[in-house]
């Protein structure tokens, strides 16, 4: 039984696609060693995600964040490079269809009469409109690679995209604790600098009484003035944090302004076990997805020095006078299939085989080292809040004795038993206490973010 034309050519097709083969190797996950859970602590249940930094429960810092996702410049950058990336595969998706274009052609030409073939010794116009279409049979799997690299690629760039946004809220998050714990430090030097004034108040009455001498007045205010320049360091610092957060969320750092506040409650965060941690950390995928983009680029470059067969047609009407171009007779068309392909390359097909195995390798160290990196961030994180803890508690200790001995020493001296010399040492002493409280609180909360920075933050 004989099959019409269309059929047999549909046949033929299909036999062609089946009968296509991909060179070179085809990508495997590596395996990673995993350890059951972290050395700094034992825990093995999975963290939270999503809007990871509503466990702060702080208001002030979601709005921040919030309009730093939509405004910050770098991770506007990134997501500019991820809608890149998807244009940039959808042009790569196209290879698998045919390519058609239109042509329409009016020239006026003299040619060569001393030329093969006799030709009009006068000058001529030719009118030709047609159809040209082209199509790469993907023989050695050129096109499936290509693809499926630059699938790779655009995932890597939406991981690159989850990376930056995380690394913003990361640091805004930092920026926003640090602020509102030197807010903490403002209201207390503000404290003391009252309090020092009321001591120099009761300082000079017992001057002028005879009680003590000028020299307890001059101590008394050099420490309230120490005091002052202290506090103006520290205003100027968060006016630095400020500016700083304002920059992070896309906002003109003259028009932006926080009020003062209290510091958020510190999270628990737990840290999850480790297998956990390569899914969800972004820059780990980006690695593990560019590592798969350069494995194809090895069949790739394989495939671009094997014979390239691409089926052309084309379909029209050609005449040398317009009123005949789309007569019967002035139909044309043409069929068939082109082959390509090097023949010498003096070494050039090796020597690019082997660049794109280098670069595999190189991808597969950098995919190494952004896991183990992961890890020790991990750990050193795990580490720190550990540490914290213990420090913050003996702190607050440290602070309580402090307070007490200033209050029993305060007692003494308006007893007359110690100078005022004790008093303003006792005094200083407390107030190094709480600022050293405040400042590991701060570091306690800092340790945290690090730690959600991390494990990947809220990334799926």
């Amino acid at each position: 039984m004989r099959l019409p034309f269309s059929k047999s050519l549909l046949a033929l097709s299909c036999a062609i696609i089946a009968s296509c083969t991909s060179v070179g190797p085809d990508y495997q996950k590596t395996d990673t060693p995993l350890p059951p859970s972290y050395k700094a602590v034992g825990l093995s249940t999975p963290p939270m995600t999503g809007k990871w930094w509503s466990t702060f429960s702080d208001p002030t810092l979601s709005l921040l964040l919030i309009k730093a996702e939509k405004a910050n410049p770098q991770s506007l950058t990134a997501l500019a490079r991820l809608d890149q990336a998807h244009a940039i595969l959808g042009i790569t998706r196209s290879e698998r269809i045919p390519r058609l274009t239109a042509e329409a052609l009016v020239t006026r030409q003299q040619d060569s009469t001393r030329d093969v073939f006799p030709v009009p010794s006068d000058s001529y116009s030719r009118y030709r409109s047609a159809l040209n279409l082209s199509y790469e049979i993907d023989f050695w799997g050129r096109v499936r690679r290509s693809i499926n690299q630059q699938e790779a690629l655009t995932q890597a760039a939406g991981a690159d995209y989850v990376t930056a946004m995380l690394s913003t809220k990361a640091e805004v998050t930092r920026d926003y604790l640090a602020l509102r714990h030197l807010d903490d430090e403002i209201s207390l030097l503000s404290g003391t600098i009252k309090l020092r004034q009321d001591n120099e108040s009761l300082v000079k009455a017992r001057v002028d009484a005879g009680a003590t001498t000028s020299i307890d007045s001059a101590r008394a205010q050099s420490q309230t003035e120490t005091t002052r320049a202290e506090l103006f360091r520290l205003i100027q610092r968060r006016r630095e944090l400020e500016n700083a957060i304002a920059v992070l969320i896309g906002q003109n750092p003259s028009s932006f302004k926080l009020p003062l506040g209290s510091p958020p409650r510190t999270p628990n965060i737990p840290s999850g076990v480790p297998a956990d941690l390569l899914r969800r950390r972004p820059d780990v995928a980006a690695t593990e997805r560019r590592l798969a983009a350069a494995a194809e680029q090895i069949g790739i470059t394989i495939a671009s020095y094997l014979p390239k067969v691409t089926l052309t047609g084309a379909g029209g009407y050609a005449a040398l006078q317009s009123s005949d171009l789309f007569n019967q007779s002035s139909r044309l068309w043409s069929i068939g299939p082109t082959i390509t392909g090097p023949i010498v390359t003096f070494g050039r097909k090796d020597r690019d085989i082997e660049i794109a195995q280098a670069r595999y390798r190189e991808a597969l160290a950098l995919h190494r080292d952004s896991v183990l990196n992961a890890f020790r961030d991990v750990e050193n994180a795990l580490s720190g809040i550990s540490n914290l803890d213990q420090v913050l508690m003996a702190q607050r200790k440290s602070s309580d004795a402090a307070d007490e001995a200033s209050r029993l020493t305060k007692l003494r001296y308006d007893a007359g038993l110690v100078s005022f010399f004790e008093i303003i040492d006792a005094q200083r002493e407390g107030l190094q206490e709480k600022r050293a409280l405040s400042q590991t609180r701060a570091a306690r909360q800092q340790a945290t973010v690090q730690l959600i920075q991390a494990l990947g933050g809220g990334w799926k």
